[in-house]
């Protein structure tokens, strides 16, 4: 069988290929050979069609084993050394017919073969059962054959079964196309895992401010054939691929049911605890995917720079997300204890359950990483090769996808994160290729002279690329940080927290002294990461801001010190609650303008307020102490009444005792009114106070 020519590849970036192969041929099948670790995606994605008058009529391939335990399991069976000895005994009890050395051939059902005991001696005898006679048995030397005629279809069979197995390679699957007899002209087309490609690019400069940019594809020929004169194509899209196991086959376990009826109740792989689990298991992965993804993409930076504190808090949230999905596998393990140690469970009709129009298919965290380019439409991701290629099996090769002239400006950035000491000489350009640009090295060469490297990230049509690719060493950057001042910068009410939102602010200088070497001068951009809570000020206008960084030209003075000062000013918030503030402090913020003079009256009210409150406290204490002590000796007084006797100096104590309690009686009356009207003044005050508060929160 023989294989159609390649005659188109396509090759994406995330590692795999789309091949195409076309041929005529006459005869009634055809093979494809193909890694066996490619089997899968071959299966999935096999396209066949015939463009002649024939018929495809069915596809088949050799069932996956591993090699030597098929050979096992054959009635035949050889080894390397004494091939006809075992193949004599493996024929025991089949029709043949032994052609002898100088003699008559006979027929008969072969015994077995007698082999010596002694190791020295490898002389082997064949005992023959006559067809005759079957009480007849004819025993000849081993080495008196000089051949063997079988007359058993079986054992035919199973020596030709016996050789393609030998001859099978591990490592590579044939997939056999069966078509109708006849001449065929065949398209086959089909997915396969493939390395990606590569790309590396250079641009060159004859002084001018225009340089030719040329990029390089590189990719391997993976496959066990030349390439001659195929049509290449290279996609930088994202076309969503994904393995599935087409290939392995293997038989579904099905409950034991036995006629007692409790028996079954106490079945441990009931077929709907299994389907439960299963369903179970995908509800909670599908949430739980989306938090690990979400996770990932934040500490890479997608929603801005982080603090230490919110990049422990994503560590915390991805191991809980990784443990959860650890132990929703060791729930899938327990639930195939019940099936054996081989067992296998067909989830296909739980995993539908709910999985809504777009199926169950789960993409990586990559996938959640937004791809800020300009112009990605597909036609600007593709790279056509001009010309077919020709390359040998395992070698690799390059060919060109890019070839444009290109405007560029040459400029110098400093960012200490980034380099300190020195600026960075830049070649600052816009991808007017018409095609996106791969992320890859790339090679800067000016007026013949090698300029230095850098890296070309992804690139949309239109957008600006800026690659350094040298250390400025004219020119020396020292930095010193001095704090400014600290204050508060805003202040905002919020009616629903009940809360004031406090923003203040600590102003940074950041000065730069740069110190130039060379003769000429020099334009330098000082640049720095925007700041993650806050901003700058007192600034000029920037010379450019993208990417959540901030440049500012300066003017380097020839043989001379040059300064200059980028002042930030970080904002942080935090929530008070306004009745722990005191006057000094609101007084501070009338001051500062960032209050109203009617917010600051309903201040000056409430503190008013407060104090009347606090007096009232004060004097509700001092009223609740009398009447205790009131209390206290109108106890006393009664103790001393039962006490007296009917005497008449006892009568007139009685008579002072009587006065005294009557007069007692009274002030606790007067004490129970002005504590009545203690606390209605203090309901009347905490009422006011409360309205305060709710109308400053609701102030903006």
């Amino acid at each position: 069988m023989s294989q159609l020519p390649l005659r188109k590849l396509t090759l994406y970036k995330q590692g795999v290929g789309y091949f195409e192969r076309h041929g005529k041929f006459k005869g009634s099948n055809i093979s494809l050979i193909v890694p066996r670790e490619n089997i899968n995606d071959t299966l999935k994605s096999l396209q066949i069609d015939d463009q002649g008058d024939g018929k495809v009529l069915s596809v088949d391939y050799e069932t996956p084993s591993d090699k030597e335990t098929v050979l096992s399991e054959l009635s035949i069976k050889l080894n390397d050394r004494s091939s006809m000895v075992d193949l004599l005994q493996s024929l025991r009890g089949s029709h043949l017919e032994l052609q002898l050395i100088d003699e008559q051939n006979v027929a008969g059902r072969l015994i077995g073969v007698e082999t010596s005991l002694d190791a020295s001696d490898n002389t082997a005898t064949v005992l023959l059962q006559d067809i005759d006679s079957i009480s007849n048995i004819r025993v000849y030397p081993i080495n008196k054959l000089k051949g063997i005629k079988l007359h058993d279809e079986r054992a035919t069979t199973d020596i030709s079964f016996f050789l393609d197995i030998s001859q099978t390679e591990q490592t590579r699957a044939a997939v056999t196309i069966r078509l109708s007899e006849g001449s065929h002209d065949l398209n086959i087309s089909y997915l396969a895992s493939s390395p990606t490609w590569r790309v590396s690019y250079q641009l060159v400069s004859d002084g001018s401010n225009k340089a030719h940019l040329i990029g390089w594809g590189i990719f391997d020929n993976k496959l066990d054939e030349d390439l001659e004169n195929v049509s290449l194509t290279l996609i930088s899209g994202r076309p969503i691929s994904f393995e599935y196991d087409l290939y392995e086959s293997y038989t579904p376990s099905r409950p034991l049911v036995s006629d007692d009826p409790m028996a079954f109740q106490s079945l441990s792989n009931n077929p709907l605890v299994t389907e439960s689990l299963a369903t179970l298991s995908h509800e909670i992965r599908t949430p739980l995917t989306t938090i690990k993804g979400y996770a990932s993409i934040m500490k890479q930076g997608a929603g801005g720079p982080l603090s230490d504190v919110q990049k422990q808090h994503l560590e915390i949230i991805e191991k809980s997300s990784q443990r959860v999905s650890e132990l929703l596998n060791d729930l899938m393990e327990m639930s195939r204890l019940s099936e054996g140690k081989h067992g296998r469970i067909d989830y296909s009709s739980a995993l539908r359950y709910r999985s809504g129009p777009l199926g169950d298919l789960k993409v990586s965290s990559s996938y959640f990483m937004p791809m800020l380019i300009g112009n990605a439409e597909p036609e600007y991701l593709t790279y056509a090769v001009e010309t077919p290629v020709s390359v040998k099996r395992k070698q690799s090769a390059m060919v060109p996808i890019v070839d444009h002239q290109i405007e560029y400006e040459e400029i110098c950035v400093y960012n200490g994160d980034k380099m300190s000491n020195h600026p960075l000489r830049v070649w600052q350009l816009q991808n007017s290729t018409g095609k996106a640009l791969e992320q890859g090295p790339v090679t800067l060469v000016k007026e013949s002279y090698y300029q230095g490297e850098g890296l070309i990230r992804f690139t949309g049509v239109g957008d600006e690329i800026q690659i350094p690719f040298a250390l400025e060493f004219g020119v020396v950057v020292r930095e010193e940080t001095k704090d400014g001042s600290f204050g508060i910068l805003k202040v905002q009410f919020d009616g629903k927290k009940k809360r004031a939102i406090v923003s203040t602010y600590q102003e940074t200088e950041f000065q730069y002294i740069l110190t130039s070497h060379i003769e000429k001068e020099v334009k330098v951009f000082i640049e720095r990461r925007d700041p993650n809570w806050g901003d700058y000020f007192e600034m000029p206008e920037p010379a450019f801001a993208a990417g959540g960084h901030t440049r500012w030209l300066t003017t380097v003075t020839p043989k001379d010190e040059t300064s200059f000062i980028v002042r930030t000013r970080s904002i942080h918030t935090r929530e008070d609650e306004i009745k722990n503030w005191n006057s000094s402090f609101v007084n501070d913020l009338k001051t500062d303008k960032l209050i109203d003079t009617k917010t600051f009256k309903k201040f000056d009210k409430y503190w008013t307020e407060t104090q009347q409150e606090a007096e009232a406290v004060e004097h509700a204490n001092a009223t609740q102490s009398e009447y205790s002590q009131l209390l206290t000796r109108q106890n006393q007084l009664r103790d001393n009444l039962k006490a007296l006797g009917n005497s008449e100096r006892e009568l007139e104590i009685r008579n002072r005792i009587l006065d005294d309690l009557e007069a007692s009686e009274n002030r606790r009356r007067e004490l129970e009114n002005e504590t009545a009207s203690i606390n209605e003044k203090l309901k009347q005050l905490q009422i006011s106070q409360q309205k305060l508060i709710d109308d400053i929160y609701g102030a903006v």
